[in-house]
């Protein structure tokens, strides 16, 4: 990975923590303002294009009220015009009489623009548990029935 994407990223990440405190512009900043850009937010529903997407984000950064954003990356792949993250992005949010630990599950995509990388997508929603339940079919576990 180059120097320009650790910047970027770096910066990306620290905008988020800016998002979920109430604070929207420097994540917006990052943002491609094409009519291909899309969110899928943790709120429910989607925006596409700059001027829905902003919208968006300004009305998420009113409501999240967290603090200590922390990002667990699970994978990035970079590579020369398009790039993708996957996270899992861990904060405190302050919206009733106790502070709720909330896990979002997110995945953001990325592209070069005039040689920046801007966000051109977001989906993030709650890590549910796993649900223990569900098991594979016994011939999926390699014991055949005869």
């Amino acid at each position: 990975m180059d120097r320009d994407w650790d910047r970027f990223i770096s910066r990306c990440q620290q905008a988020l923590g800016d998002l979920v405190e109430g604070r929207p512009e420097p994540f917006k900043a990052l943002w491609s303002h094409a009519d291909d850009v899309v969110i899928m937010g943790a709120f429910g529903g989607y925006e596409r294009g700059w001027d829905q997407v902003s919208a968006r984000l300004d009305w998420a950064a009113a409501g999240i009220k967290a603090t200590d954003r922390a990002a667990e990356n699970i994978v990035t792949v970079v590579g020369d015009d398009l790039a993708y993250t996957v996270d899992l992005e861990h904060m405190t949010r302050h919206t009733g009489d106790q502070p709720q630990p909330r896990t979002l599950r997110c995945t953001q995509a990325y592209r070069r623009e005039n040689g920046q990388w801007k966000v051109i997508l977001r989906h993030a929603d709650e890590l549910p548990g796993k649900d223990e339940r569900q098991k594979l079919p016994t011939a999926a576990r390699g014991t055949t029935r005869r």
